[in-house]
């Protein structure tokens, strides 16, 4: 039997997530929970979806003429597992309703760690999410950053990380948040809180990370200066980073200079959404010095917490190791590994 998936929130993850659940050979989507009926409404329901809505809401989506199929604590009654991916703090006000129907949830980053009982990426603590009701897949930037610290903490040993995030304004679609001509500390009084929480996935991680906002939208961009325990070269590294699971390798060479170029990649690969999947690591910034070694990755804000979010859901209700659940949804997504 599938397992059966609701996803509460269809918006930049969610509409993601919910198309990934589609793909996926041993899952059903049973519908999402959508609160405004709008174009993305109704191209969900052109896909196929169902629409569950709150009770509060019902004369608004008459009035759109838009038919949905019950409200939203109907979906959570029907499901095996519940993907809320609402904004931040809207997951912890519907965490009663899971818990009153005994449903398994899955949150996102935006929640607090408080709020769960485990943070989940895949390829480093799948198997923590075993037997819990609820968990978070980390946001964005955790997820990219404790990919690249599990393969060198994995590889070669880590005595220390120091990371600089360039963050994105906002999302492309975002219309209410973003700067314009400036740069933003983030915040001004170092570290940042993403190291702490690359903590919650890798608990004993010596990492300290700093950050700015800047005026894209495109993605995120991480300089990752990492001290191994011992002498790695550049060539090790890059041969290891080439089998790496959910790394992309890229180059100047094949002119992917920028941001913008690994968004025209997505669309050039045929990615619905424009999704990138991976950390996508610049070829030409891996440095080696002694113990020091240093890259670049670029990190797609709307789509790298997709495959966490599908791994998670075999986690918390099958018996599927993390291998194979990462098999399945690497293939189904069309996930790259190696260069490009």
């Amino acid at each position: 039997m599938p397992i059966k998936i609701g996803v509460v929130g269809y918006g930049t993850i969610g509409a993601r997530v919910a198309e990934a659940v589609m793909k996926q050979p041993d899952m059903e989507l049973v519908g999402i929970a959508k609160t405004t009926p709008d174009y993305k409404a109704k191209t969900a329901i052109s896909r196929g979806m169902k629409i569950f809505i709150p009770e509060n809401s019902v004369e608004s989506w008459k009035k759109a003429g838009i038919k949905v199929d019950g409200f939203i604590e109907d979906l959570v009654r029907e499901v095996d597992v519940i993907i809320d991916a609402t904004p931040k703090g809207v997951g912890k006000a519907n965490s009663e309703m899971y818990k009153k129907e005994g449903r398994v949830a899955i949150f996102q980053g935006g929640e607090k760690k408080d709020l769960v009982e485990a943070t989940v990426v895949a390829q480093v603590n799948y198997d923590e999410a075993r037997g819990k009701r609820m968990i978070r897949v980390p946001s964005c930037n955790t997820t990219a950053l404790s990919r690249i610290s599990w393969f060198f903490e994995r590889e070669y040993g880590v005595e220390r990380i120091i990371a600089t995030i360039a963050r994105r304004a906002a999302d492309p679609a975002d219309k209410k948040e973003g700067i314009i001509d400036n740069i933003e500390f983030d915040p001004i009084k170092p570290p940042s809180h993403h190291g702490e929480d690359v903590r919650t996935v890798l608990k004993n991680l010596n990492i300290f990370t700093t950050a700015i906002k800047i005026p894209t939208t495109h993605a995120h961009l991480h300089l990752i200066n990492v001290k191994l325990r011992k002498k790695v070269s550049r060539e090790e590294i890059l041969d290891a980073l080439s089998e790496e699971r959910r790394i992309m390798l890229v180059s100047s060479e094949d002119g992917i200079t920028t941001t913008s170029d690994v968004f025209e990649l997505s669309r050039h690969l045929g990615r619905p959404m424009n999704n990138i999947y991976e950390n996508v690591v610049w070829v030409e910034s891996i440095h080696s010095e002694g113990e020091w070694v240093y890259l670049a990755q670029a990190v797609h804000q709307e789509a790298i917490v997709v495959p966490e979010n599908i791994d998670a859901i075999r986690a918390v209700a099958s018996s599927l190791d993390a291998e194979s659940s990462m098999n399945t949804t690497d293939r189904t997504l069309g996930i790259v590994r190696g260069r490009i």
